[in-house]
């Protein structure tokens, strides 16, 4: 299809070579922006497959957060050039969008800002986990990875005291450095999201809860697909993606983040138009 020759497929020294090629590039009409573990796979799995949606060629370019320096030429490298979509529109009788999903979007302070500045992007895609059940996952991700040793009991403990540390605006708590990821803050959705929502109108945010994606994943993109403005494509292959298991264990630990993450819940309820159930 001619679609599919409009990005490539290959390797990071293939990135770097496109970038230098001066080519006006099809910038995403759409970003997801997280959070992790939350099924951003999935759900990139399932816009890719829709007619109208050109994939990037890499899902997370990590542009606006980790990649900035690089400058806009090469974010601009992941997508197709823009004459050769015009052609494919003229060709199809149909708009077709590029998208990517770079889940650490939504923890970053500058990212919104530099994303407005930037780009002409207005819808974003935004995927909640039960913060609980998020913990849980990313610290079994990183056992798995082998960058994390600790117990789980350990690490949640340790990110309760840094984060009431912080909370209390204490500087020296005694606590050891650590380049570790914190799993707790993560799951405090309210302050990112509330975060993007000064930046950009409400409008312009599709929360979405994770769970919903998981057990009725055609429901979930039906959602998407109105906020996109696309029509329901006629077949989408719903098989979940990047599926990290762990057992079912530490029920007191759960209980506690359960306890912990209740009142940021009902912040983030507050500000949504999305009523997400934990």
């Amino acid at each position: 299809m001619v679609r599919d020759f409009l990005y490539a497929k290959g390797s990071r020294a293939l990135f770097e070579l496109r970038r230098l090629q001066p080519v006006a590039r099809a910038l995403p009409n759409f970003i997801v922006i997280g959070a992790q573990k939350s099924g951003t796979s999935s759900m990139f799995s399932y816009l890719k497959q829709h007619p109208q949606v050109l994939r990037p060629i890499f899902k997370e370019p990590y542009f606006f957060d980790r990649h900035y320096h690089r400058g806009l030429r090469w974010y601009g490298s992941n997508f197709p050039a823009q004459r050769a979509v015009s052609r494919l529109n003229d060709r199809a009788g149909r708009p077709h969008l590029t998208f990517e999903a770079t889940a650490t979007y939504i923890f970053d302070e500058q990212v919104p800002g530099r994303i407005a500045r930037d780009l002409k992007t207005r819808k974003f895609i935004l995927l909640l986990r039960n913060p609980a059940e998020r913990v849980i996952s990313a610290y079994w991700h990183a056992r798995r990875m082998g960058i994390e040793s600790r117990s789980l009991a350990e690490v949640v403990e340790t990110d309760m005291r840094r984060y009431q540390t912080e909370v209390a605006g204490i500087k020296d708590a005694g606590l050891p450095p650590t380049s570790r990821p914190n799993f707790l803050k993560r799951g405090i959705y309210h302050e990112a999201v509330a975060r993007w929502q000064s930046v950009f109108s409400p409008d312009d945010l599709l929360v979405l809860q994770s769970e919903t994606l998981f057990a009725e994943p055609a429901k979930a993109m039906t959602q998407v697909f109105q906020f996109l403005d696309l029509p329901q494509p006629e077949r989408i292959d719903f098989e979940p993606q990047n599926v990290g298991g762990y057992k079912e264990r530490d029920a007191e630990v759960r209980k506690l983040l359960q306890d912990f993450y209740r009142p940021h819940n009902e912040k983030l309820n507050g500000i949504t138009r999305t009523k997400l159930h934990w």
